[in-house]
């Protein structure tokens, strides 16, 4: 794959973006040329979470105009401080749509502390809770917050419990705790950068069936395209690069990784 408006014929099949955050915020006048150019590179189905409970309605109206666009509602880290009871509310009543089908993304981040650790401990425990109600997945961010993360859903572990690491930035020891949990785990073009050898080689490692691919647009474009603004279209790169190092064909990971991403959010063939 050279240049990404020849897609080759046995991709045609298409892929699923995990993680994209398509937003007015993010694209101003762009957004519907990007869409309609996701799906022209075969980009089937894509998953658009929100970054505050309050992008409800623009990411529900998206959602309404592209049948092919879900979206996880839940705030991010960096906004726990932010949170109410109301959020907590809407978040509960707008958890039975049928267009959002996760919770997130939600989790923690040590590393920039735009919120009060303790906050970000309680809210994401918070979000976890009404996930397990609705049963539906938890998107998780974490950053330099491994080991607390884990102890919250280690803590709030049952049969209702379930989601993913999204933009996988951790290393193959890692993986004996996730396979624990049963979290899927999604990598972004992060993996395609020449820096990123823990985390290429968790990728060698992680279970053909509980692996996803995302862009996390539209910050993380991944080699070629480094530099550019990133979107959905771009994740065929990060696709080959897991094919790449998991010595599978392009084919063979869009499938799978595909197919991983239905089963876990639950979302329908194309």
């Amino acid at each position: 794959m050279s240049d990404p408006d020849k897609i080759p014929p046995f991709i045609e099949l298409g892929i699923i973006d995990s993680h994209a955050h398509l937003m007015q915020e993010y694209f101003k006048d762009s957004l519907d040329e990007v869409i309609e150019r996701t799906f022209a590179r075969k980009v089937v189905q894509m998953v658009n979470p929100a970054v505050i409970v309050n992008n409800a309605e623009e990411l529900l109206e998206l959602c309404q105009k592209n049948p092919n666009i879900y979206m996880a509602l839940g705030q991010h880290p960096h906004e726990a401080k932010d949170w109410t009871d109301n959020d907590a509310s809407k978040l509960n009543e707008k958890l039975s749509h049928e267009k959002i089908v996760a919770v997130g993304e939600c989790g923690l981040d040590f590393f920039y502390n735009h919120s009060e650790r303790e906050v970000q401990l309680n809210v994401f425990r918070e979000q976890i809770k009404l996930g397990k109600k609705h049963n539906k997945p938890v998107v998780v961010h974490w950053r330099d917050a491994w080991k607390d993360c884990l102890d919250i859903l280690k803590e709030e572990t049952d049969s209702h419990l379930r989601g993913v690491f999204h933009c996988f930035t951790g290393g193959p020891e890692l993986l004996p705790e996730i396979e624990a949990l049963d979290f899927y785990v999604s990598f972004s073009g992060i993996l395609t950068y020449k820096t990123a050898k823990d985390i290429q080689e968790a990728a060698k490692l992680v279970k053909k069936d509980r692996m996803l691919v995302e862009t996390d647009c539209p910050y993380l474009a991944p080699i070629p395209m480094r530099g550019k603004q990133n979107e959905p279209s771009f994740v065929w790169w990060t696709a080959q690069k897991l094919a790449d190092l998991r010595g599978m064909t392009l084919e063979e990971t869009a499938l799978a990784a595909s197919e991983n991403t239905r089963r876990l959010f639950n979302l329908p063939g194309v």
